[in-house]
C-alpha cells in the first residue's frame, strides 16, 4: 500500500510499538530467567532458553547480562529485595514486637504464594548462601542486612520491656528459620501443613519463648 492508496482509502497505518526502555527490558529478561531457571535448573537452563522466554535474541540478553552466572543472582536479588521492603514496610505498620514478627511471617509466605517461581531458586541457592563465592555475596548482605534490622526491631522491643532481656540477634535469626520452613513447606504444598495455622502456631511459640512470663501466658 503506498502513501498515496492510503490517503485515498482513508486507512490510517497503525502506529509502531514504542520501543521498551532499559528498564522495561532489564524486567522482562529478568522474570524470563526466573522461570527458566524455576523449570530447569542452574544447571540445565540456557541463555538461549532464556531470550526465546522473553522474546529477543540471545544477543540481547549479553548487552544486559555478562554471563549466565550474573542473570540467575540478578533474577534471585531483585525478588529478594522486594520482599525484604515489603516485609519493613509491613512491620512498621504493626506496634507491638508480636505483631511485627506476625507481618514477617505472612509477608513472606503470601509471597512464596505468589512467586512459586522466584521461591524454587531462592530455596535451591541458600544453601550455598554461606559458601563465599562472588556470585552469592549480594545475596549474603542482604540476608545480613535483614537479620541486623530485625535485631534492631527486637532490640526497641526489649527497651520497651516487651520481651526478655536475650541475645536480639539469636532471636532475629530463629525467626528467619522459621520464616524459611514455612516457605519451603508452602512450595511443598504438604496438605497437613495449613499456612494460616502454622502461622500462628509458629508466632506463640516464638512469643511465649521471648516474652515475659506473664505477658506470654496472657497472650498464649
Amino acid at each position: 500500500m503506498t502513501d498515496r492508496s492510503v490517503r485515498k482509502s482513508g486507512a490510517v497505518p497503525a502506529p509502531a510499538a514504542p520501543a521498551k526502555s532499559h528498564a522495561q527490558r532489564t524486567t522482562a529478561i529478568l522474570d524470563a530467567a526466573r522461570t527458566v531457571f524455576s523449570r530447569h535448573g542452574f544447571d540445565s537452563a540456557t541463555i538461549d532458553g532464556v531470550a526465546a522466554e522473553a522474546g529477543i535474541a540471545k544477543g540481547t540478553v549479553y548487552l544486559y547480562f555478562k554471563s549466565k552466572d550474573d542473570l540467575y543472582v540478578a533474577a534471585l536479588v531483585r525478588n529478594v529485595k522486594d520482599l525484604s521492603q515489603t516485609a519493613r514496610e509491613q512491620m512498621a505498620a504493626e506496634r507491638g514486637l508480636r505483631e511485627k514478627i506476625a507481618a514477617f511471617l505472612r509477608v513472606r509466605v503470601e509471597y512464596a504464594r505468589k512467586h512459586e517461581d522466584f521461591l524454587r531458586i531462592y530455596l535451591a541457592e541458600h544453601g550455598n548462601m554461606f559458601v563465599k563465592t562472588p556470585a552469592c555475596k549480594e545475596l549474603q548482605r542482604i540476608a545480613r542486612e535483614n537479620l541486623t534490622h530485625l535485631a534492631s526491631v527486637v532490640e526497641e522491643a526489649q527497651d520497651a520491656g516487651e520481651i526478655r532481656d536475650l541475645p536480639p540477634h539469636a532471636i532475629a535469626a530463629t525467626i528467619g528459620d522459621v520464616a524459611r520452613g514455612l516457605m519451603e513447606r508452602r512450595l511443598l504444598g504438604w496438605k497437613e501443613f495449613q499456612a494460616e495455622n502454622e502461622i500462628e502456631f509458629a508466632i506463640s511459640l516464638l512469643w511465649n519463648g521471648i516474652a515475659h512470663a506473664g505477658k506470654a501466658r496472657r497472650k498464649a
